[in-house]
């Protein structure tokens, strides 16, 4: 069965999400409308070794098809690997109608996308997400980017792909902490839009998910759904797509102190919504904060990933993209599904609601 979701930003520019077990026909019938007999396989190196017969699959769609391997991990989404990538590309006299296929989580994908919209001002960018984190994330969209040491995704473009194909077959292989590491984000897209998804989960294992294939892809669906209908009304982020963007401000900040890779990034989103909830509250927001805070066992939050103080929390959020002068910008509930963008002028709030969250997820761990 494959679940289809269509993304129109224009009359000229559309593409496809497609989701299934079995996509080996979605693959042949893009490949074929790319019309290329060259095509290049940009492949996260886990994926390489735990899904070779995948990639040899993929390697059949076009007459030629070079690969490059990326190291796994957030260090590597970094300037030194775009150049290796742009350095590869040439090197194999690659044309501007030669599809690139990024084949990885969430970093393969925004460190391929943004080479390929650089690269002869854009290549044929096809997404095939294997991680649950890139499915309902970071493969939608046309965000792109690289990390630098003042912060995580400053230098990046949106780039929009041709299609996403997302093989469900590809998650078995995940350890569990990725497959997890989804769930970030998924949390996310119930507290901002579809308070269904964070009901369908209250009072589950997330690691259950894994055996109920059916309810699984329900989710998947949904969480797809609201991204698209967002990003379809605000292609760019100049206004309502910030919503998608609940916790990052927090979540960016763990990552830059922790280090790129220490936490996953769904884990650093989901500390980043408990913080953000406590902020909401402090704006006046009713917010069931049990439907999220629930679930900090099933994230595997390690309390000494963010042993910091409230104060070099605070401080590390002054080079968020986000910022505004010295305000930062956060966008916070009034309820579940009613988020809105507020330029917080008192870092005071920012503090106390780090302090709390920083104690909520130390009291949970150190309970009996």
């Amino acid at each position: 069965m494959l679940d289809k979701q269509q993304v129109r930003l224009s009359s000229a520019e559309e593409y496809t999400i497609s989701v299934g077990e079995n996509v080996s026909a979605e693959f042949r019938r893009v490949a074929a409308q790319l019309n290329s007999t060259k095509a290049f396989l940009l492949v996260d190196a886990n994926v390489a070794k735990l899904q070779s017969g995948f990639i040899n699959e993929m390697k059949e769609l076009h007459e030629q098809t070079e690969v490059f391997v990326i190291p796994a991990g957030e260090p590597y989404k970094s300037a030194e690997m775009f150049h290796h990538i742009l350095d590869f590309l040439l090197s194999h006299r690659v044309e501007r109608n030669n599809p690139v296929y990024a084949i990885g989580g969430g970093v393969t994908g925004d460190l391929a996308g943004f080479t390929t919209s650089c690269m002869l001002r854009g290549l044929p960018l096809v997404h095939v997400p294997t991680t649950l984190l890139a499915i309902v994330d970071s493969a939608i969209g046309g965000k792109t980017g690289i990390n630098h040491s003042a912060g995580k995704n400053l230098i990046g473009t949106f780039y929009q792909p041709k299609a996403v194909i997302a093989p469900l077959s590809t998650l078995q292989t995940l350890p569990d902490s990725e497959f997890i590491c989804g769930f970030g984000e998924i949390l996310k897209y119930g507290a901002i839009a579809d308070q269904d998804i964070l009901e369908i989960l209250n009072g589950k294992e997330l690691l259950e998910l894994r055996e109920n294939l059916n309810q699984l892809r329900a989710i998947v669906q949904r969480c797809i759904k609201v991204k698209t209908d967002i990003v379809m009304r605000d292609t760019k982020e100049a206004g309502l797509r910030m919503v998608l963007n609940y916790g990052h401000t927090f979540a960016h900040a763990i990552e830059k102190l922790a280090g790129y890779g220490a936490l996953s990034h769904g884990q650093a989103v989901y500390i980043g919504m408990l913080a953000a909830n406590r902020l909401s509250e402090k704006l006046g927001g009713v917010i069931r904060h049990d439907l999220i805070r629930q679930h900090i066992s099933g994230m595997a939050v390690n309390k000494e990933v963010i042993n910091f103080s409230a104060g070099d929390l605070t401080d590390a959020m002054m080079t968020d993209k986000k910022r505004a002068g010295n305000n930062l910008r956060f966008v916070v509930l009034k309820q579940f599904g009613r988020p809105y963008v507020e330029e917080v002028t008192s870092l005071d709030l920012v503090h106390e609601a780090w302090t709390e969250t920083v104690q909520e997820i130390m009291d949970h761990k150190s309970a009996p």
